[in-house]
């Protein structure tokens, strides 16, 4: 079998056994943070789900494939007119995020049993989560596309895989994920590094999940 069959096979596998994790865990009722955190051992199960998308996304393809390993290894600060706008979209992210952790929660008047050292162990798992992720699909699926396929179409079916992924979450992030994975690619293409398109979906996933984490939880404890 020649690498690149060997290469696209542990994909499809590697996304497909995620997917099946994912549905699982949307039979569950453990889709997100605020499920996760209403629910009785929730979270541990939250965490576990992401140490095994650590594990799939990013040990496996990091210690077998050194020839994506310089997608994390290598950043450069990119030119004044690539990172101004981008330092813009992280400041405007942020913003967005935050507003709709607010309106979510206004909606909402819920406890949680968990605490403070919860958090801690969740956010650290999680943020690893995040780094794996994007050294998945904005690394190790599209540059595996873009090397069998023209841009428009590796583009195409890596904006398809990440839609797919999301397809047991709400409606408004499935949509979202249309613009913000195309996004995400084509930092990731300009720049050579994922570390750029982690960092945006990081600031989108801390702002918004601190917020919700602190208000179901610590807000409620320290009142």
């Amino acid at each position: 079998m020649r690498g690149e069959e060997a290469i696209a096979m542990l994909i499809t596998l590697v996304f497909a056994t995620y997917f099946v994790i994912t549905w699982a865990y949307y039979k569950l009722g453990i889709t997100n943070l605020e499920k996760a955190l209403l629910l009785r051992n929730g979270l541990q199960f939250l965490n576990l789900k992401h140490i095994l998308g650590m594990v799939l996304f990013g040990v496996i393809f990091y210690v077998n494939y050194s020839e994506f390993t310089h997608l994390i290894a290598c950043i450069e600060i990119p030119r004044l007119h690539i990172l101004i706008p981008y330092i813009l979209l992280v400041i405007a992210l942020a913003y967005i995020s935050k507003g709709s952790s607010d309106s979510e929660m206004a909606q909402n008047d819920v406890v949680s049993a968990y605490g403070f050292s919860n958090a801690w162990t969740y956010f650290v798992i999680r943020f690893g989560f995040l780094l794996c992720y994007e050294f998945f699909f904005r690394g190790v699926l599209l540059f595996t596309l873009l090397h069998i396929m023209e841009i428009p179409m590796a583009l195409g079916l890596s904006i398809l895989a990440y839609v797919l992924i999301h397809i047991f979450d709400s409606k408004k992030e499935i949509l979202g994920a249309i613009p913000f994975g195309i996004l995400l690619c084509v930092l990731t293409y300009i720049t050579q590094s994922i570390w750029y398109a982690f960092i945006m979906h990081l600031t989108l996933s801390a702002v918004y999940e601190i917020s919700i984490f602190y208000r179901i939880t610590l807000k409620t404890s320290l009142s």
